[in-house]
């Protein structure tokens, strides 16, 4: 295996991403060994003026949310969908959109499998007979 070594800090000059919302420190720490990460509502009037790419999440995103943003090119949701963005406006002002794609579809149905075991093993309902005083009762005379 080659010696990986961590890619150096940003500078300056690397591209400025305008969060919507804060990311988790994990794949903060990703993004920021190559991009500079301002949270949108504390941005400066520098910060506003400079950013190419705003990524957002699930809430909505209309051209009200974008309108102070000259420099804007990209508009990146991690989510999977793009309903709650307005594509059509977006459209006019020559913006990229990009998503998620089907980038959680596996752990989704892992998920999804999980929870319909669950339901037929009935697991939530075992787990709240355990924690009831019920369990403990008939676990002495069980046991005695």
């Amino acid at each position: 295996m080659e010696n990986m070594t961590p890619p150096p800090p940003p500078t300056d000059d690397t591209p400025l991403v305008l969060l919507a919302q804060p990311l988790s420190p994990e794949f903060a720490a990703t993004l920021s060994a190559r991009y500079r990460l301002t949270l949108a509502a504390d941005a400066n009037a520098a910060d506003t003026a400079e950013g190419r790419v705003l990524m957002i999440g699930f809430a909505p995103v209309t051209d009200l949310h974008v309108a102070g943003l000259p420099a804007l090119e990209l508009v990146a949701s991690i989510s999977v969908g793009v309903d709650h963005v307005d594509l059509t406006a977006f459209r006019r002002r020559e913006l990229s959109v990009t998503n998620a794609g089907a980038a959680f579809a596996v752990d989704s149905a892992d998920y999804a499998t999980g929870l319909l075991v669950a339901v037929l093993r009935r697991v939530a309902a075992a787990n709240a007979y355990v924690l009831s005083a019920h369990y403990e009762s008939s676990l002495e005379s069980i046991i005695y």
